[in-house]
């Protein structure tokens, strides 16, 4: 599933024929509810999950409902568009109804908050779809990063933390309790 399927509106300033033609217009409308209930249904499932709980006759009807959409739009056929569109708010309802019939419970996000001794307010979550969710509907983390367990995993991985990591290697159940680069650039920052 796409995050978001809807294809620009032509800016009238810059793009003023683009904005004025009644095809692209008819194309940008006819999918702005389908772009909010998947909006909507991805936030609740979780991005990409919601296909992975259903049959998969079900998931299959789905997917080449959307390849018609797509295939629709990049034909510049706004009657197909509407028509596509329509099958696939149904298409997320169908979705949406089989998973629940199936015991599958909405996507709630465990997060981890935590405060840096130097005030950073992060938050750690499994994955991207709990850190997408966490993000658009936690009021309590406005302002807060948060982090999937992948990036953590990126971020210590990167060269900048080889000796943090061999440390850990070498020495291990050693804490890191603090982190000073004097000379940027060096290999050995001491």
């Amino acid at each position: 599933m796409a995050h978001k399927i809807n294809r620009r509106r032509p800016d009238p300033l810059m793009q003023r024929d683009g904005y004025t033609d009644p095809v692209a217009e008819g194309i940008h409308h006819s999918i702005k509810p389908l772009d909010r209930l998947a909006v909507e249904m991805e936030l609740k499932w979780g991005c990409d999950r919601l296909a992975g709980l259903v049959s998969p006759a079900t998931a299959a009807r789905f997917g080449s409902a959307k390849a018609k959409l797509d295939a629709a739009i990049e034909s510049n056929k706004p009657v197909e568009v509407a028509h596509a569109a329509a099958v696939l708010l149904r298409g997320w309802s169908a979705l949406d109804a089989e998973a629940v019939a199936g015991g599958h419970t909405p996507l709630e996000p465990t997060v981890w908050p935590h405060t840096a001794p130097g005030g950073l307010r992060v938050a750690i979550v499994q994955g991207n779809a709990e850190a997408i969710k966490t993000a658009r509907t936690n009021p309590a983390m406005k302002g807060v990063k948060i982090y999937s367990l992948d990036e953590i995993g990126l971020i210590l991985e990167a060269d900048s933390n080889a000796l943090v990591n061999a440390t850990k290697h070498f020495f291990p159940g050693a804490r890191v309790a603090s982190i000073k680069n004097k000379n940027p650039g060096d290999d050995a920052p001491w």
